[in-house]
């Protein structure tokens, strides 16, 4: 019996690592942020007993089972130390139109270039031709520079994400549709219920977007990807995004604005969110000894608070100082040389998920960044929102619209709109009451959003010639998809048929005219 057991169990593993696949992530973001969100699903797999290879402008020093970081150690001194070096402050107060070629030039290209010149990246182009993946995942958010690897493997299948929520260009990876109608922009404070000159204003945003990534930035992203892989036979590198099997996004109905979208595109949003670990010791007695609570304060991983200014930073001190029943926790990335009330903490690193999780924590300053909306909305903390760039402004305003979150304005600072808004959102029962609700339709999923993301990439795997969930859109083109043909023919053919009949009768009456002289 003993025998027949060990056979068995050696049958059952021997299967597992049979399924176990070889995974390749191009992860080429450089951002914590979403750092964190890949992290999540490729470590997932690495347990799942698949081998996940990721090429990543960030690392894990210490990495589980299966799990293999390359590190494109160029990319972050090309964003923030290089010749064309970015201020994540300075975009805050650009005006919309110059964003858009900010994000595509100054971001895009820039980070491209940093992983283009990184030894990770030649690491992995250096494998061996015949190396074998099963599959490549690729963070889409900023293009394809590393598409070139996906040419070098020979295009195994692709699924894309992003740790965005529904961008304007996942129309280009997937098809589909984006109706500017009601979808707004991802940088503008609108709802669905825009007024003709927002929606004037929207559609004007959406075609510079197009513009500019279709006939600027990705000719200069092909450029670089094809004189640095130098194969002769490559595809156009955008064009690459389109064999993407399925997309995952980081969104869900109960903050997202909805929009139609191709049943490719799978809604996976806080699949980071883990259950709460317990905090550190003096963090939990801080929280615990607010008189009415505590508030986490944090503007996530891009936005530094030791990068506001000593005034700034001086204006919350002193709105927090009024604030004496509530005990504050900022992140601060350095030492502050600044008095602190007794009510304030600040430390380097927070544990943000888990505080969050923690009943006491009453409210949240945030940067208004996707995962920690998600993590706020999750653990039911209403908000007060800074946002600064990118999908903040659009993720803040929908959670004003539903009575959990408040605004206060990078630009228009002051201590008195720090206090009247903090103090707002702590003081009126509706946000906690409006934001259990969000978070109880939040929750409610048939399973966890990482187990449905894991899922659908194995579903990848196990159907790699499947093309059925693909939208038609791609082939057919935008005037056939957006039927610009079918309207011309409808507004042209009563033309016609006016000329037509015009004609007729002008010959008719000409006849007429004939024979009466007869």
């Amino acid at each position: 019996m003993a025998k027949v057991a060990c056979v068995l169990l050696a049958v059952i593993l021997s299967v597992e690592v049979a399924f176990g696949a070889n995974i390749l992530c191009l992860f080429g973001v450089a951002s914590p942020s979403h750092h964190i969100w890949n992290r999540a699903i490729a470590h997932e797999l690495g347990a799942k007993g698949h081998n996940v290879t990721i090429i990543s402008a960030d690392v894990e020093k210490d990495t589980p089972q299966n799990i293999h970081y390359v590190e494109l150690e160029q990319t972050y001194p090309e964003l923030y130390s290089g010749p064309h070096n970015i201020d994540l402050l300075e975009m805050a107060n650009e005006n919309v139109l110059t964003s858009i070629v900010s994000f595509y030039n100054d971001f895009v290209i820039t980070e491209c270039k940093g992983i283009l010149k990184s030894k990770g990246l030649e690491f992995v182009k250096n494998y061996p031709d015949d190396f074998k993946f099963d599959l490549v995942i690729h963070d889409m958010t900023c293009g394809g520079c590393m598409h070139g690897l996906l040419h070098k493997f020979g295009y195994p299948p692709l699924v894309s994400v992003t740790a965005f929520n529904n961008p304007p260009y996942v129309t280009d990876v997937i098809g589909g549709h984006k109706h500017v109608a009601y979808i707004p922009f991802y940088s503008l404070r609108y709802g669905t219920d825009m007024t003709f000159m927002q929606r004037v204003h929207n559609t004007l945003l959406y075609i510079t977007d197009y513009i500019y990534r279709t006939f600027f930035c990705y000719p200069k992203l092909d450029h670089m990807v094809r004189d640095y892989f130098q194969y002769k036979d490559m595809p156009y590198v955008p064009n690459m995004d389109r064999l993407s099997k399925i997309i995952l996004v980081n969104a869900h109905y109960s903050i997202d604005f909805p929009e139609p979208a191709p049943p490719n595109l799978i809604p996976v949003g806080g699949l980071q969110i883990q259950k709460p670990k317990p905090l550190p010791k003096d963090i939990e007695d801080f929280i615990n000894a607010g008189k009415k609570g505590a508030v986490l304060f944090s503007l996530g991983t891009n936005i530094r608070s030791d990068e506001l200014g000593k005034e700034r930073q001086q204006m919350f001190i002193d709105a927090i100082r009024q604030l004496p029943d509530y005990n504050f926790l900022w992140k601060f990335e350095s030492d502050l040389d600044l008095k602190l009330p007794k009510n304030l903490i600040i430390r380097k690193w927070l544990p943000q998920s888990d505080m969050l999780a923690h009943p006491k924590i009453k409210g949240f300053i945030t940067h208004a960044g996707l995962l920690s909306m998600h993590e706020a909305t999750w653990h039911g903390v209403p908000m007060i929102g800074i946002p600064f760039i990118a999908d903040q402004h659009r993720n803040l305003e929908k959670c004003i619209r539903m009575g959990v979150a408040e605004r206060i304005v990078f630009q228009t600072l002051s201590t008195k709109q720090i206090y009247d808004t903090v103090h707002k959102v702590l003081e009126s029962p509706s946000y906690q009451q409006n934001m259990k609700k969000v978070s109880s339709l939040f929750r409610d999923q048939p399973e966890k959003p990482l187990d449905r993301a894991i899922w659908w990439i194995e579903w990848v795997l196990r159907h790699p010639d499947f093309e059925g969930l693909q939208s038609p859109v791609l082939k057919l083109g935008f005037l056939k998809s957006n039927l610009v043909d079918v309207i011309g023919f409808f507004l042209l053919a009563p033309l016609v048929v006016f000329i037509v009949l015009k004609k007729c009768l002008c010959k008719g009456r000409h006849i007429d005219r004939e024979k009466k002289t007869k």
